[in-house]
């Protein structure tokens, strides 16, 4: 199977914003939902991020939705290759989740 073709993924501010908003609007943090519901997004750690990009032939990041022990969501973060094939040497999860793990004094992609 071919790799995907070139795309672009640069979206502007307030379309991110829309985007966010909708889901915060579904996902309320007290809600009667699981937990890991109430997340609004999360963060990753730089050094490791770039570790998985420069493994050999990554052209990709890609990202598999699971669920930790306790049931609560979880981003799997992979390299892919040019054909799209993920490169398994090294995988990432257990981003730091939004909240608690916010700016402080919110962001414009919050709002």
């Amino acid at each position: 199977m071919p790799g995907p073709q070139p795309k672009n993924h640069v979206i502007d501010l307030p379309t991110a914003a829309a985007m966010i908003r909708r889901h915060k609007q579904q996902t309320p943090p007290n809600a009667a939902r699981q937990a890991a519901e109430g997340e609004y997004g999360g963060m990753f750690v730089k050094d490791q991020i770039l570790t998985l990009l420069q493994q050999e032939g990554a052209k990709f990041l890609r990202f598999y939705y699971g669920r930790n022990d306790k049931g609560g969501r979880e981003l799997v973060l992979v390299a892919a290759d040019a054909d799209g094939k993920d490169i398994t040497a090294m995988t990432l999860d257990g981003h730091y989740p939004c909240p608690p793990f916010c700016p402080e004094g919110g962001s414009e992609l919050l709002g």
